[in-house]
């Protein structure tokens, strides 16, 4: 996520909302005109509920593909993407975890851990993914892909719920456009749409139940909240506080929670409940257990994350803001230093977390839908949706690190919020004859605001690096070593063979978030490049032995240097 790109896309997008209520003012019909083709379609799927659904699923990856030409995929990045793509690696080669390797000294690495086993720190769904990426097409980028299309597509079913047809179309398509094209979401690989995936699946199903008390919702119930457990566990466990006091009220015969909810409940069998309740909690054994043998394996605990390893091998920083700083450990050299201990106990101010969040999720454009929803307080599903993303809300704020996809889970919930709001405008100015055109040609503006924002976004396509370069440190700046680690690896898989790189920082900042270059997949002897950290002489002497098939090269990022040991 660059700063500097986010800043002009901000205010790029204030720049045409501003626009867009001059428009909205001189000429009031022009934004239902520019939108009325949107407008046909959606009513048209809206009486054919399986196109609907295709539509949902499809849109996010169409659009994609549309924007290829001119946002091409980027190499990763980010410390956390290299992560993942171990984590898919390791799954596709058929294993949970990898053996540490007897060189593991030089492989360490930021969110890897390599003892008790060789192994990404993250929960599994995102893997999961991009192990079906890489099992179909050597793709990882394919199963976020696939990620996002699922999302879009429990969101509509998630809508349906909450929300009319016609509602539950448009807030996907609006969903879709702010999170599938653009946003590190679909053009990483380290993105929120798995938790926002169990969010929409467990807030579709919790009505359903209550309405219906068919077991299959019960199903989708409990396996969104494995997704949460196993992609977002903190923010998930808040997110799911408010279900499980009103699910577990509803169980144990208790139906005020539900009711004041807003939940309409159905009378009938006590068996059809016994059986809903049977199914969820059958699930949500299998998946406990799922995860304690995933800890057990990865950890040699079944109630240890390998998240948690890592904190009491390298870490310092606490979970909360109000605690102390742990005491510092060994470190095997100086950059994983610098990283823990330096780097990471730095944190952002609660108002520019929160302004970090308003701007990826809501944005201009949507904040005025917002504030007209959360005046519907009083209403019973309203204040459910405020809950549980009340609850992530609070989670993320106490919590010492974190990023917009943290409260991932509510972004179903969000935009349930959002297109109430949106009704409620509706509702307040468009049906009424008395009311100025003026401010009719208003509703249009925020839903309109999105979709000329997909052509502000591409004007300003700084949002990837394209594939296919092949100069060797060709950036004038450190900012983008990234690249420059792709195309080292790309020019020696031209010169052919087997290659070991050993990596010198001269300045180990320059590793702290964007420019670490020492990671590997879940098979390093079988790798055709092996990237290892340059240690002292007898460590590395051991290494280059143990490595002697392959032709050995000492690799400087921050001196721009490649050159050959041997």
């Amino acid at each position: 996520m660059n700063p500097v790109h986010n800043f002009i896309v901000l205010w790029s997008e204030i720049a045409v909302l501003v626009l867009g209520l001059a428009m909205a003012l001189v000429v009031p019909d022009a934004g239902s005109r520019l939108l009325s083709p949107f407008r046909t379609i959606i009513h048209w799927m809206v009486r054919r509920p399986l196109w609907a659904t295709v539509f949902s699923f499809s849109l996010a990856p169409f659009l994609r593909l549309l924007a290829w030409p001119l946002v091409h995929l980027r190499y990763p990045a980010i410390h956390d993407e290299f992560s993942f793509l171990l984590l898919g690696d390791t799954f596709a080669s058929g294993r949970l975890t990898n053996p540490t390797h007897p060189f593991w000294i030089h492989f360490e690495t930021m969110h890897v851990i390599q003892r008790p086993t060789y192994a990404s720190i993250y929960p599994v769904v995102q893997g999961v993914f991009l192990a079906i990426g890489e099992g179909m097409a050597h793709a990882p980028w394919l199963g976020v892909w696939l990620s996002m299309a699922l999302f879009c597509a429990a969101l509509y079913w998630m809508l349906r719920a909450w929300v009319p047809r016609f509602w539950a179309i448009a807030g996907t398509a609006l969903a879709t456009v702010r999170f599938g094209i653009f946003s590190y979401w679909m053009n990483s690989y380290w993105g929120g749409t798995a938790a926002a995936l169990g969010g929409a699946l467990l807030l579709g199903a919790l009505p359903r139940v209550f309405r219906y008390r068919r077991m299959r919702d019960a199903f989708w119930l409990a396996l969104g909240s494995a997704i949460l457990a196993n992609s977002r566990p903190y923010e998930g466990f808040f997110f799911c506080l408010p279900v499980v006091v009103v699910f577990l009220a509803w169980g144990l015969g208790s139906e005020g929670p539900a009711r004041w909810f807003g939940f309409r409940l159905r009378r009938d069998d006590p068996r059809s409940k016994r059986n809903v309740v049977a199914v969820l909690v059958l699930s949500l054994a299998v998946a406990a257990v799922g995860m304690g043998y995933y800890f057990w394996r990865v950890t040699g605990n079944p109630l240890k994350m390998p998240y948690s390893v890592e904190a009491e091998q390298y870490g310092i920083t606490p979970l909360f803001v109000w605690q102390d700083l742990r005491p510092e450990p060994h470190y095997n050299n100086a950059t994983l230093r610098y990283f823990f201990v330096e780097w990471a106990p730095t944190r952002a101010s609660l108002f520019d977390r929160l302004h970090e969040d308003w701007r990826f999720y809501v944005g201009p454009a949507l904040s005025l839908p917002l504030l007209a929803s959360l005046a519907k307080f009083r209403r019973g599903r309203t204040r459910f949706l405020l809950a549980v993303s009340g609850a992530v809300v609070v989670a993320v704020a106490i919590e010492w690190w974190s990023q917009p996809h943290y409260i991932s889970p509510m972004t179903a919930a969000l935009y349930a919020l959002l297109m109430q709001g949106l009704r409620q405008l509706r509702a307040k100015f468009g049906r009424y004859r008395h009311a100025p055109s003026r401010w009719r040609g208003l509703i249009t503006l925020a839903p309109l605001v999105v979709v000329i924002m997909i052509a502000v976004r591409i004007a300003l396509s700084e949002v990837s690096i394209p594939l296919g370069s092949d100069a060797l440190f060709d950036s004038p700046t450190l900012g983008h070593f990234v690249s420059s680690r792709s195309q080292v690896e790309n020019f020696l898989l031209q010169q052919g063979g087997k290659n070991l790189i050993l990596v010198r920082y001269t300045n180990h900042e320059n590793a702290r978030v964007h420019a670490e270059w020492v990671y590997n997949t879940a098979n390093i002897d079988r790798q055709a490049i092996v990237w290892a950290r340059e240690l002292d002489e007898e460590h590395n002497r051991k290494l280059r032995e143990y490595y002697k098939d392959r032709k050995a090269w000492l690799c400087s990022p921050d001196e721009r240097m490649l050159v050959p040991l041997d």
